[in-house]
């Protein structure tokens, strides 16, 4: 065998290799669990810190769903991580558009308020990124806000808690 050959053989074998090394993706990690906010941690960008926050978060494959308690109210979103927008709630004056879509292990949320037909839009839109720590005991969300008044940066941390915990952290 010539060297040219040989050398394309290295080079078509280094190429396969490096095409199946891209193709491999690595899994999402799974955000499942009992939540609760850790305001030590957490910077709220200017916004009042709550009494008491904490999600309860279903995740399987791209379907999540999670209900979200801030102070005495809950909040429930269900969604896929297609990077489709859907609503996910909506009210007499306003709905609310999200989509969600993975960037490597980040889960991302882009949401934005839609006015309903005879009320003034309010021009509200967030992103949220959250990330599980490598030991899956913290999820941290980088949310960032914008309105018409101008825009807020948030870093909110929440601790994972068994149910027990949470039950019992609940009473």
């Amino acid at each position: 065998m010539s060297v040219s050959r040989k050398s394309g053989l290295v080079v078509c074998w280094f190429l396969l290799l490096a095409l199946a090394a891209a193709g491999e993706t690595k899994p999402t990690p799974n955000f499942s669990g009992y939540w609760k906010l850790n305001p030590e941690k957490s910077d709220f960008g200017g916004a009042p810190v709550p009494e008491s926050a904490g999600y309860v978060i279903r995740h399987i494959g791209a379907k999540l769903a999670f209900d979200y308690t801030h102070e005495s109210k809950t909040s429930r979103v269900e969604i896929t991580t297609d990077g489709q927008e859907r609503m996910t709630d909506s009210n007499d004056e306003a709905e609310i558009w999200t989509r969600a879509f993975w960037e490597g292990p980040v889960l991302v949320f882009e949401a934005r308020q839609k006015a309903r037909p005879g009320h003034p839009a309010s021009g509200i839109k967030w992103t949220s990124r959250w990330k599980l720590s490598a030991d899956g005991q913290a999820l941290t969300i980088e949310r960032q806000i914008t309105a018409p008044q101008g825009q807020l940066n948030q870093l909110l941390v929440f601790n994972r808690e068994t149910k027990e915990t949470s039950r019992n952290n609940s009473r």
